[in-house]
C-alpha cells in the first residue's frame, strides 16, 4: 500500500506563498501626499529630502524587524514617518494600529494637524475612513479594513485595552516613567502586541531629553546606528559630529553674535579627514551619499560597513540637525543657535544649550554631580567692603527666609550678562515671626539705602523681594498687604514644579500671587556663577571681602547627588544637604533673590556703554538709613 499526501486546498497553498507587499518607501513615493495645511512643501513626497530615512523604512518593511527607535532632533521627518507607516498600514496591509502621543493635548493636536490632513490629501486613504469627522480620541477608530486607536501616555486604560498589531510611541522623550500604578508607557504598549507578535511592529521615536530615561533606555537597546557621510572631497565616511563645524571668532577668542553667524558665512562644516570646508550644497552631497552603520562599526571607502554587526530585530538610529536639506537646516543657523546658547550659559542659563543638545544634535543631556567647596568660593572674594555697591551693579534683588523667632537676608546686585555681586547676607533678630509687629524689623530692613563709593550721591535701593512663606503663610501675607511700597513676591519651593523655573499661583481669593519655585533650577543656575564660573565678568558671581566662614558654610551646606525618585524608576540629582541639620539658609535667601531679579529683568539688563544718560533717580518717600542702628546682624 503506498501512501499519499492528500492534496493541499488552493486557499492554504495560497496562504503559504509570499506576497509582495508594498514597502513603505515605495508607498511614500507613489502615493503619499504632504496636505497644504501642515507642510510649506506641499505635494507627492520624494524620499531624496530624506535619505537618512529610507534605511528606518526598510526596518518597518521587513519581516525579521520588530522595534524600530528613531532619535531626532527637531523636523526631522519623524511624524511623517509615522503618518506614512499609518498610510501604508491602512491602504494595502491592514492591521489593527496604536498611536501613543505624551498628554491628551498633543493627542488632539495630532488628530486636527496631521491625522485628518493626510487622510484628507491622500485620495487611496479617505475612502478608508469615510469621514474626517470619524477620527476618535481614545477609543477606536473603525475604518472599512482595519481598526486605529489613538491614546496617550498617561492613561492606563487607553494603553492596556484591545490587542494591536503596530504601535507608534511619539515623543517618548516627553512621556512619564510610569502610567499611574502600571508599568512605563513602553510596556504597556508592547504588551498589547502580544497577540500579533510574529508580524507586529514598535516605532518609537523622540528627541531625546536626559541621559537614562525612559526613550534614551530604548534607544540603547537597539544597534544604535550612526549616520556616516562621504566627504566629497577626499571620499572617507565619518560621523557628523558638531565639532566639526569651524566658528569664526573675534580677536579675543570670542563667539561672534549669533545674528553675525546666521546672517554671514562665518561657520561652516569640516571634513575631519582631509580638513576641506563644506559648503551647504557639498554637505548634502555628503549626506546624500552617506548610509548608517551601528555602533561600533565603521564605513570604508568603498561604502561596505566593517566591524562586527549585530543580528538584531531592535534597530535604532540618530538623526541630527547636520543631516537635514539645506531648505530646512543650514550651518550658519545652527552657529547662530549655538552662540545664543552660549550666551545664556554665561548667564546661568542652561536651558539653550540643554535644548540645542537635545533638538538639534539629538543627543541627551547628561547632568553630573554638583559638589560645593569652601576653596571654590574663596577665589569669588573681592575687595570691596559689605553693605557697599560695587562698579557694575544696575539693580538690587533681595531674599527672605523665615524661621521661628528670625530671618537670614541677603541683598544681591546684578549687572550686565548675569554678573553677580553679594552686597549683604545677615540675620535679623525679630522675635516671633509668628507675630505680624516683629517683622517691622525686617520693613525697615527692606527701606535701607546701599551706597556706591563710586556714585555715593545717588543710593541703591532694594528694587523686589522674595519672601519664602512656606513656614508662615498667612503671617507673610498681611506682611505684604502692609509693605506695598516695597515691592515684596510670596515664594515657596514646589517638587511638582518640573518642567518650568516656577509657577505663578493666584491666592488670597485672587488678590495676590504666589511663586511655586523649580528649586532645583534655581540652584543649577546659583552653582554655574557661584563654583564653575572661574573668570570674574559675565556669569560670575562675587562675594565681598567681610564674607566670613557662616556664609561660606552656607553656601556649601548642600550638594548634587544621584538619588532614586519615589517610583524607584530611576535615579535622579537632586540637591541635598551634606550632613543634616547643617543650616543653609543664605543659600537658600539666594535662590529667592535669584527669583526676584529675575522678574526684575536683571537678566536682560543692557551694558552700562550702551544705556543712554538717564536722570537721577529721585529717593523714594519713607526709606532710611538702618544698617548703622542695626548691631545684633552676623
Amino acid at each position: 500500500m503506498i501512501l499519499r499526501p492528500l492534496p493541499t486546498q488552493p486557499e492554504v497553498l495560497d496562504a503559504w506563498i509570499s506576497h509582495d507587499v508594498m514597502s513603505l518607501a515605495d508607498w511614500a513615493e507613489d502615493r503619499y501626499i504632504l496636505p497644504e495645511e501642515t507642510a510649506e512643501h506641499s505635494g507627492p513626497w520624494s524620499n531624496d529630502y530624506v535619505p537618512f530615512m529610507l534605511e528606518p523604512m526598510r526596518w518597518l518593511s521587513d519581516m525579521a524587524t520588530r522595534e524600530v527607535t528613531v532619535c531626532a532632533c527637531s523636523q526631522a521627518a519623524k511624524t511623517e514617518l509615522s503618518n506614512i507607516l499609518i498610510g501604508r498600514t491602512v491602504d494595502v496591509a491592514p492591521a489593527p494600529t496604536l498611536i501613543v502621543m505624551p498628554r491628551e493635548n498633543d493627542t488632539n493636536r495630532r488628530i486636527a494637524t496631521r491625522l485628518r490632513p493626510m487622510f484628507k490629501s491622500t485620495p487611496s486613504l479617505l475612502h478608508h475612513l469615510g469621514k474626517l469627522e470619524n477620527l476618535n480620541i481614545g477609543k477606536e477608530t473603525i475604518l472599512d479594513n482595519m481598526i486605529l486607536y489613538i491614546a496617550w501616555s498617561n492613561s492606563p486604560a487607553a494603553l492596556a485595552d484591545n490587542p494591536v498589531c503596530h504601535v507608534i510611541l511619539d515623543e517618548v522623550g516627553k512621556y512619564p516613567p510610569a502610567t499611574g500604578k502600571e508599568a512605563d508607557p513602553i510596556n504597556l504598549a508592547k504588551k498589547r502586541q502580544r497577540t500579533y507578535r510574529p508580524r507586529s511592529k514598535l516605532l518609537v521615536m523622540s528627541s531625546p531629553v536626559g541621559e537614562g530615561d525612559i526613550f534614551d533606555a530604548e534607544f540603547q537597546k537597539g544597534d544604535k546606528n550612526e549616520w556616516h557621510a562621504k566627504c566629497p572631497f577626499c571620499g572617507v565616511y565619518h560621523i557628523m559630529k558638531w565639532a566639526n563645524v569651524e566658528l569664526d571668532k573675534d580677536d579675543a577668542g570670542n563667539l561672534l553674535d549669533a545674528e553675525t553667524y546666521r546672517t554671514m558665512e562665518h561657520a561652516r562644516y569640516v571634513c575631519p579627514a582631509c580638513k576641506k570646508p563644506w559648503d551647504e550644497y557639498q554637505r548634502w552631497d555628503a549626506v546624500s551619499s552617506g548610509r548608517y552603520a551601528p555602533a561600533g562599526c565603521s564605513v570604508d571607502p568603498s561604502g561596505l560597513i566593517v566591524g562586527n554587526v549585530p543580528v538584531t530585530t531592535h534597530h535604532s538610529c540618530r538623526i541630527t540637525a547636520l543631516m537635514l536639506h539645506p531648505v530646512f537646516q543650514t550651518i550658519d543657523d545652527l552657529a547662530g543657535d549655538w552662540a545664543d546658547a552660549i550666551k545664556a550659559k554665561k548667564m546661568a542659563n542652561i536651558k539653550p544649550l540643554q535644548d540645542f543638545i537635545n533638538s538639534q544634535l539629538a543627543e541627551p543631556w547628561k547632568e553630573t554631580e554638583k559638589a560645593t567647596s569652601r576653596k571654590q568660593l574663596q577665589s569669588h572674594i573681592g575687595t570691596y567692603r559689605k553693605g557697599t555697591v560695587p562698579a557694575g551693579v544696575q539693580l538690587l534683588s533681595c531674599g527672605v527666609d523665615i524661621q521661628i523667632d528670625h530671618v537670614w537676608v541677603t541683598v544681591d546686585g546684578w549687572g550686565y550678562l548675569s554678573e553677580a555681586w553679594s552686597i549683604f547676607e545677615g540675620r535679623l533678630e525679630t522675635g516671633d515671626t509668628s507675630e505680624l509687629e516683629n517683622l517691622e524689623v525686617l520693613r525697615r530692613f527692606l527701606k535701607t539705602p546701599w551706597i556706591s563709593p563710586d556714585n555715593p550721591d545717588i543710593p541703591f535701593f532694594i528694587y523686589r523681594t522674595a519672601i519664602d512663606v512656606g513656614y508662615r503663610p498667612e503671617v507673610i501675607k498681611d506682611f505684604c498687604r502692609q509693605c506695598t511700597e516695597l515691592y515684596l513676591i510670596q515664594v515657596r519651593g514646589d517638587d511638582s514644579v518640573r518642567t518650568r523655573p516656577f509657577r505663578a499661583t493666584k491666592i488670597a481669593g485672587g488678590t495676590m500671587i504666589r511663586y511655586d519655585l523649580n528649586v532645583s533650577e534655581y540652584k543649577n543656575r546659583l552653582y554655574r556663577l557661584l563654583f564653575d564660573s572661574a573668570i570674574p565678568g559675565p556669569g560670575y558671581w562675587h562675594l565681598n571681602a567681610d564674607t566670613t566662614d557662616e556664609i561660606l558654610n552656607h553656601l556649601t551646606a548642600e550638594e548634587q547627588r544621584p538619588v532614586r525618585t519615589r517610583r524607584k524608576q530611576r535615579y535622579e540629582l537632586v540637591w541635598v544637604l551634606k550632613k543634616e541639620h547643617l543650616p543653609n539658609h543664605i543659600w537658600d535667601a539666594k535662590v529667592y533673590s535669584s527669583l526676584a531679579a529675575e522678574l526684575s529683568g536683571a537678566h536682560s539688563l543692557q551694558s552700562l556703554e550702551e544705556q543712554k544718560p538717564k536722570r537721577p533717580e529721585k529717593k523714594r518717600s519713607g526709606r532710611s538709613g538702618f544698617l548703622d542702628d542695626l548691631p545684633s546682624l552676623s
